[in-house]
């Protein structure tokens, strides 16, 4: 190639950058003039500053309706934002798998006894730890150091979970700080509703009693044989129970399950507030 061909060929090349470099800091200068890049900034920081203090923002007020005090048995009337409601499905929809029993201390798959699908909410999750305080401060006195990972349950058409209890017969275990295991097991259970758009579904009680007949039939009501609790789906309430006497043994009474869904689709989030066996569940808890 001679000299004369190579500048000509440099020169094809950079004449054309050159003009799209040139138009698009005209455009930059028009977009400057008319203050185009400020409000665009502003949008955007005000739509990520929302978001996020929409989730980070842990306050929140709730109430409680008493459903029954032997067995310990709540009903809490929006305990969970919508904001936090919205961020929990949206980052759970593509986690979603076969949801696990414990038998004989190992988690398995058993469609027989649960048909449902399950998914796993990170622990570093801010809404995560918004839920995780806002449990341990509704436990109060009772041993609050932990909770169990955020943990939400999908079920279809059919799908059902048979009588269980929460509390296991086989404690778990979690990582002390020293790094030596340490057993520990659930005490207090919140199940709140994150989907309502479903007919069945209910939670059931069959041990708690004394529920009157003329109870909020929107959100909880006797069952169809008049005894027994039913805890119907409300999206953003929820139930809490005590799954432990103060001695650490599981309380039978509070044996429950999820009804079949009849039609559409009930999304539920469980929670659980853990007790480590090496520690007084009730009263002062070790180095406090």
């Amino acid at each position: 190639m001679t000299h004369k061909n190579a500048r000509m060929t440099v020169l094809s090349v950079l004449l054309p950058a050159s003009m799209l470099l040139l138009s698009l800091g005209q455009i930059g200068q028009y977009f400057s003039r008319h203050g185009i890049f400020a409000k665009l900034t502003a949008r955007l920081n005000d739509n990520l500053s929302s978001t996020n203090i929409a989730i980070r923002d842990c306050s929140h007020n709730y109430t409680i309706n008493i459903m029954s005090l032997n067995p310990v048995v709540f009903y809490l009337d929006n305990f969970i934002k919508e904001s936090e409601v919205q961020h929990l499905l949206e980052i759970t929809k593509n986690e979603f798998d076969d949801s696990r029993v414990f038998l004989n201390g190992q988690a398995v798959v058993d469609k027989s006894y649960r048909s449902s699908q399950s998914a796993l909410v990170d622990i570093d999750d801010p809404v995560s730890q918004c839920l995780s305080q806002r449990l341990k401060a509704l436990v109060g006195n009772v041993q609050h150091e932990d909770t169990e990972r955020l943990h939400l349950v999908k079920y279809g058409v059919g799908g059902y979970f048979n009588l269980h209890n929460d509390w296991l017969t086989r404690p778990l275990e979690a990582t002390g700080k020293d790094g030596s295991p340490r057993p520990y097991n659930r005490a207090g259970s919140v199940f709140a509703y994150l989907d309502d758009s479903c007919t069945g579904g209910e939670t059931y009680f069959p041990e708690v009693q004394g529920v009157p007949d003329n109870a909020e039939g929107t959100k909880f009501s006797r069952s169809s044989t008049g005894k027994g609790l039913l805890v119907k789906p409300r999206r953003g309430s929820a139930v809490f129970w005590i799954s432990a006497h103060m001695n650490g043994t599981g309380d039978e009474r509070m044996v429950h399950a999820s009804l079949p869904v009849t039609s559409g689709t009930k999304v539920g989030l469980n929670m659980f507030s853990i007790y480590y066996l090496d520690t007084p569940l009730v009263g002062s808890m070790k180095g406090q």
